[in-house]
């Protein structure tokens, strides 16, 4: 039975990359938990148990010579196979119909093999796709992960390879890293007009004026008539030299208040 070290904590930081410009391979997780699909149900169901997952990728390790500064060193190489979830385990626990013909060949779902029940052909990504495209497929398809393969050519045979997983946490992480909301800062909401963006544009001479760190802006199209409002994620807790600017040109502001449950409005 082979295993690989936890999955948490294998995802790659992103820098300053827009999250529009992310690839799969810059936040996926390539820290695995493997089965290979002759371990046991029993097995595979322990280490569901023991790392709190709910799939399993199925994989075949192989150690394979690579070359390196003119050496050559054994590596692990995952052959991708499938996966393996709890509800497919949880079929395989569930009681069959008693069949007398067949007592005494029924074996406890324990004992059968992984390859016996896993899904060996789930939907794929590459570390080159884009992460837009990943993030729709997970939503479109109701999906919480998406294996990340790249595919070889060996004896007129294609190999799948297993290099990771993206998750939607994978996905979340990245797009609060890309909105800076996973350091210290307080968001200031500026709401514009359509086709006007000046009281934005000024909140930012602003801040620069007075040395303030922006870390993002973001604007979405508002749905149902909604205002158009400008979020600028500011790299300080201590926004209150900025705001009183705002409020000396007269530039509607709302701000979350770490210090109040509500938002403070001027």
């Amino acid at each position: 039975m082979k295993r690989e070290a936890p999955v948490h904590g294998g995802a790659r930081p992103l820098g300053r990359k827009e999250i529009t410009e992310v690839i799969v391979r810059d936040i996926m997780t390539t820290k695995l938990v493997t089965v290979e699909p002759d371990d046991t149900l029993g097995h595979a169901a322990q280490l569901l148990r023991q790392h709190q997952f709910h799939h399993l990728p199925v994989a075949r390790t192989v150690k394979q010579a690579a070359s390196q500064r003119n050496a050559y060193t054994m590596q692990k190489v995952l052959y991708f196979e499938g996966v393996l979830t709890t509800q497919d385990l949880e079929r395989a626990a569930a009681p069959v119909p008693h069949d007398s013909s067949r007592e005494g060949l029924q074996r406890p779902w324990q004992e059968q093999r992984v390859v016996e029940v896993m899904r060996p052909t789930p939907m794929c990504v590459t570390p080159l796709t884009a992460v837009g495209a990943a993030a729709q497929l997970l939503v479109e398809r109701g999906l919480q992960y998406l294996p990340v393969v790249e595919y070889t050519q060996s004896e007129a045979e294609t190999q799948t390879i297993l290099l990771g997983l993206l998750t939607r946490s994978d996905l979340l992480l990245a797009f609060a890293h890309s909105m800076g909301t996973d350091k210290p800062g307080v968001d200031v909401h500026i709401p514009f007009t359509a086709g006007n963006m000046t009281p934005v544009a000024q909140a930012l001479l602003l801040a620069a004026e007075l040395h303030i760190y922006v870390h993002r802006v973001f604007a979405v199209h508002p749905a149902g008539g909604a205002a158009h409002t400008a979020t600028i994620r500011l790299g300080t807790i201590h926004p209150a030299p900025l705001l009183a600017r705002l409020h000396e040109a007269h530039i509607p502001y709302t701000f979350a208040d770490p210090a109040r449950e509500d938002d403070a409005y001027v």
